[in-house]
């Protein structure tokens, strides 16, 4: 086999849509591989859409979070807050047993309880979360 097949054969391979040709002759074998590359993507034509309305933006409102100024037990006030009681800022949320002492809680925000995170007469860290409140 002599360079001149090799090179008809590189020809044959780019001529036609194949991939790859073999070919033996005199005991030797010879393959010639094309590199196979994703086609180049169309082009589409823009076509112009009709102004649609957007989706409304949903806006959720404010949260703020109460939390214990100390460590202790909170105690809920009596009556308990319910969902969805209004608090207003400065107003005592409940207390905190610590040291055979209660100690105040008041409210850092004002607005309406959407959850009550903390159980009466359960143990608190400084910082715990008590209450979650949205605004109004």
């Amino acid at each position: 086999m002599n360079l001149e097949l090799v090179e008809q054969i590189v020809l044959l391979l780019g001529e036609h849509p194949v991939s790859e040709i073999s070919v033996e002759s005199e005991g030797r074998k010879v393959r010639v591989c094309r590199l196979v590359t994703a086609a180049a993507p169309t082009q589409i034509a823009a076509v112009n859409m009709p102004d649609l309305p957007s989706e409304p933006e949903v806006v959720l409102p404010e949260t703020h979070t109460l939390t214990a100024s100390m460590v202790g037990i909170f105690h809920h006030t009596a009556p308990p807050l319910p969902y969805a009681a209004l608090v207003t800022v400065g107003q005592i949320i409940g207390s905190i047993e610590s040291m055979k002492l209660m100690n105040e809680v008041f409210a850092e925000y004002g607005g309406r309880i959407i959850e009550t995170l903390t159980e009466d007469g359960a143990a608190v860290e400084y910082g715990q979360p008590l209450f979650r409140l949205t605004a109004v």
